[in-house]
């Protein structure tokens, strides 16, 4: 029982020996948010910081309390302060101040994943207020308001100032510097503003060819809106990140041969195609698309070589035998554009 009885009266006069060296509203505030009553220690930290701005643990008691109400930029604010003021509170400060980001980051991630797209916003809006300088929480919140753009237009500014904020705060140093520079050429893209765009997906390419995918995607979505010529701009950047990495794709050139054809630019189209055959000689879409651009461009003569080999391996299918019919007409065959276009009301019917 003496043992105890001993034990007690030290954590007794321990205790006594840290609260007596602070004053009464801190000591107060310290409690407070031991007992978890956050408002109170808010109330009595901000009454010892009016008494004493110096008061480096009435800062740190405040950061604490605003952390469990949700004012992360509060929080973060004073956990710095109480660093500034007392060295020895720099650890614990940096300590609170990652959990907090931590939290939020996670809490923002799960949110992403289950689409709850507000949500997540607001996980990542905590995010960076718990801790700005933190890249990877304005990069998420950029994507989330970018995604957010897709149906609601107002956030395209949101995810704008986001990534001027990210640049500001990147360097080519930094891990997720590829991805703001992205990002940020997304964002430039649907803002219209497709100089800035290409600028930054130019130097993204530069620094590493490999970045090719995201430009791809660029250009992939303008293909689906049907605005060929910013397709083919993209893609082409794209084609040429491939071949830097000797990754070219079928996928890649027919998606550009696609562009340029729609943009009535035959010779690139047909190179684009040629490109993607000269991966896949065998695809029957990269054949047939050749063969209607030989005609299109006005190259009788190829499409009727282009349009024989494809009747050879795919007779099958009415439009090659129509195509053939046409380029035949135009170079005065009558008798085989006959043949070829009887051919072709036979697969039709």
């Amino acid at each position: 029982m003496r043992t105890r009885s001993g034990i007690v009266a030290l954590l007794v006069v321990s205790l006594l020996a840290v609260y007596s060296c602070k004053s009464v509203e801190t000591t107060s505030a310290m409690l407070h948010n031991e007992h978890g009553n956050y408002p109170k220690a808010i109330e009595m930290s901000k009454l010892a910081i009016e008494n004493n701005p110096l008061d480096a643990e009435a800062h740190f008691q405040l950061g604490i309390a605003y952390s469990y109400t949700g004012e992360m930029k509060g929080a973060y604010a004073e956990f710095m302060k109480a660093a500034e003021l007392n060295p020895k509170k720099i650890a614990d400060a940096e300590t609170n101040i990652k959990s907090n980001w931590a939290r939020h980051f996670n809490q923002g991630l799960s949110e992403f994943q289950t689409e709850n797209m507000a949500g997540a916003a607001h996980e990542f809006e905590l995010t960076t207020q718990a801790d700005p300088r933190q890249v990877k929480g304005w990069l998420n919140l950029a994507k989330v308001y970018y995604a957010m753009s897709d149906n609601d237009t107002t956030y395209l500014s949101r995810a704008y100032e986001t990534v001027d904020t990210l640049i500001a705060k990147t360097t080519e140093q930094d891990e997720e510097y590829a991805n703001v520079l992205a990002l940020s050429g997304q964002v430039m893209v649907r803002r219209g503003e497709r100089d800035k765009a290409v600028t930054i997906f130019e130097k993204l390419l530069l620094d590493d060819p490999a970045n090719y995918e995201v430009v791809e995607i660029v250009g992939g979505d303008f293909l689906a809106k049907r605005d060929w010529e910013n397709g083919a701009l993209f893609l082409q950047m794209a084609v040429e990140g491939r071949k830097k990495t000797n990754s070219e794709s079928f996928a890649t050139y027919y998606d550009l041969g696609v562009a340029y054809f729609n943009a009535k630019n035959c010779t690139q189209a047909i190179e684009a195609y040629q490109s993607a055959l000269d991966i896949e000689p065998e695809n029957k879409a990269g054949n047939y698309s050749m063969l209607l651009s030989y005609y299109q461009c006005e190259l009788y003569d190829d499409a009727i070589v282009q349009g024989q080999q494809y009747t050879d391996k795919w007779g099958d299918d009415p439009n090659g035998w129509r195509i053939l019919s046409l380029a035949y007409s135009k170079k005065g065959m009558k008798l085989k554009a006959e043949d070829a276009a009887r051919k072709f009301q036979e697969l039709s019917q």
